[in-house]
């Protein structure tokens, strides 16, 4: 019945560390165990993310060209445009960027590419247009680092370009007026993974700084943005970005844009907490949906209202487009489910490449995830159209997907991304080599063990600190997210007193026995367990807590993500 591979993190921990550390900052054990196992290094920053620990933005390459040329084209009346991407944090980047520069009396007008006609970053057509209107600053957010033509191409029609970005730098970078991004080489920032919405952040930052002015009302002004572009893009919830989503959640109930209001209100949060998980599922998905279905300048244009009636309108519009899309990926999910049936070679393959005409490229990127999840291998996705193809990948710990990509270069016409997504633009009729060579490069790095998805568990927990508790002293952890997640613990020995499907068998709920205590536990998407267990047995379970709301009452919650039969008799 075992699925997953436990790797039980406490045990690496030695019980004089544990101590010291609960000591020392006067934790529960347990939080102490959990820090160990996350390799905090500045435990007084995690615990206490104040704003008075972010990171001099003076220290990243670049910053101070930047700010000055970017405040002598305000000064001078110069045209500025900002040139985005359509994902969530390229939105917020955007907005945040303009809406600040507006605020200085800058000539600013921002760009954003059409997914579908134009694909992801900086385009020489675009460029072209930007200079008819008399652009001559360009400032990219989200995009650019891979921008070397057209960068070079903006220049000879007379534009300065800075670069704000924070993806992964190929060995030429583009010849613009100021680059500013923590992973080029060379730049001594002490934080490598913002988001691109975090870069702008810190430019925005550098601006105020070095025009004196009040830094506390500018950060309770824009946090809110940038951090739910920072959750939405998957960057791990450390360090800066700890203290950044930290002040964000606090703000997102009671901020001042108008566009966030209506979407939250939408999304059915109005004045409601809100943490890493409600950004992830109802907020990032409607301003997500404006990139993905339609005009991605609908979102920018929502967040920069300035009356509700316009802010209202716009989140309207992406609720419906919200819903629209939420129909299209479960049709090319079934579809690419069927192309995985239908060639036995992919049962065999350690990369998933899927090809078919007109999928839309705005939603390839969220099945090729559902795939990567169900069948645990990196899987790409490809629409192709008149001859070409657009793909979007999403790989497993183990395979760098932006690296696999650069192995196969001469297959591909241009790509970018990270270690765990990327995207690409290859000819179709380059697809089969495609295939073959990543499966080639792929097999050479992954391990059979690769295969089999690992679960990280922070500790065991005894059956008698599952209460209310407890989850209020784990709240010191938050907020979860990439590289913080919500702990996971073990128990073994309970013997399962109760058990029923719900949902029409899709989830499982348990009540569970030892030591005179009773457990009830409920596994989403785990009723595939049902048909293997029976009143009596003895299982493993990892969980983690949460509070249920029931009928006014808080209840502790424990939420089942493996089961295995027990060895403890």
């Amino acid at each position: 019945m075992q699925q997953k591979k436990w790797k039980i993190l406490g045990r690496q921990q030695r019980p004089d560390d544990i101590q010291r550390l609960a000591t020392e900052y006067a934790i529960p054990p347990v939080i102490a165990a959990i820090l160990l196992n996350r390799q905090v290094k500045d435990v007084s920053m995690f615990l206490s993310p104040d704003l008075s620990l972010l990171h001099d933005p003076a220290l990243m390459k670049g910053m101070g060209e930047a700010v000055s040329r970017i405040l002598e084209a305000i000064q001078r009346g110069e045209r500025i445009t900002v040139y985005g991407d359509y994902d969530v944090d390229g939105i917020t980047s955007t907005a945040c960027v303009v809406r600040f520069l507006r605020e200085h009396q800058a000539n600013v007008t921002y760009y954003i590419p059409d997914r579908m006609g134009e694909g992801y970053g900086v385009n020489t057509g675009a460029i072209a247009r930007m200079a008819e209107e008399g652009c001559t600053l360009l400032l990219t957010v989200d995009c650019g680092i891979t921008a070397v033509e057209e960068v070079a191409y903006a220049k000879t029609l007379g534009m300065d370009v800075i670069i704000t970005d924070h993806h992964e730098c190929k060995e030429q970078l583009p010849d613009a007026y100021s680059i500013v991004n923590p992973k080029q080489p060379g730049c001594p920032y002490p934080f490598k993974k913002l988001a691109g919405v975090g870069v702008a952040f810190k430019l925005l930052q550098a601006i105020t700084q070095r025009l004196r002015y009040h830094m506390t009302e500018f950060i309770e002004a824009y946090m809110d943005l940038v951090a739910i572009g920072t959750v939405a893009d998957v960057m791990p919830i450390l360090d800066e970005n700890r203290i950044i989503v930290k002040k964000g959640l606090e703000l997102l109930p009671y901020t001042q844009n108008r566009g966030l209001r209506a979407v939250m209100a939408y999304a059915g949060l109005a004045d409601r907490a809100v943490n890493t998980g409600t950004i992830s599922f109802m907020i990032a998905p409607r301003i997500n949906a404006a990139g993905r279905m339609g005009d991605p300048k609908m979102a920018v244009e929502m967040l920069l209202a300035t009356d509700d009636k316009t802010a209202n309108k716009y989140a309207n519009i992406l609720n419906e487009a919200n819903k629209e899309r939420q129909g299209t990926e479960q049709i090319i999910f079934e579809e690419a489910l069927s192309l995985i049936a239908s060639d036995p070679a992919y049962a065999t393959e350690s990369v998933l490449v899927l090809s078919h005409p007109g999928w839309h490229h705005g939603i390839i990127g969220i099945v090729a995830s559902k795939l990567t999840e169900r069948y645990y291998r990196p899987t790409i996705l490809i629409s192709t159209e008149d001859g070409m193809g657009k793909g979007s990948g999403r790989s497993i710990r183990g395979l760098n997907l932006f690296e696999a990509l650069s192995h196969c270069a001469d297959d591909l016409v241009k790509f970018g991304g990270h270690e765990l997504a990327a995207g690409l633009t290859l000819r179709e009729e380059d697809i089969p080599a495609f295939r073959q060579h990543i499966n080639a490069y792929a097999a050479g790095v992954l391990t059979q063990s690769d295969f089999v998805p690992s679960l990280n568990i922070d500790c065991e927990l005894p059956i008698a600190y599952i209460n209310l508790g407890t989850v209020e002293r784990l709240s010191v952890l938050e907020p979860f997210g990439m590289g913080n997640p919500n702990p996971v613990f073990y128990l073994r020995g309970l013997r399962i007193a109760n058990l029923r499907a719900l949902s029409e068998g899709r989830h499982l709920k348990l009540t569970l026995s030892r030591q005179g205590y009773l457990v009830d536990a409920i596994g989403f998407n785990m009723g595939q367990f049902l048909p293997q267990l029976k009143l009596g047995d003895l299982i493993d379970i990892a969980f983690s807590l949460d509070v249920n709301l029931f009928r006014g009452e808080r209840l502790v919650q424990v939420l089942l993500k493996d089961i295995r039969f027990s060895e403890v008799r």
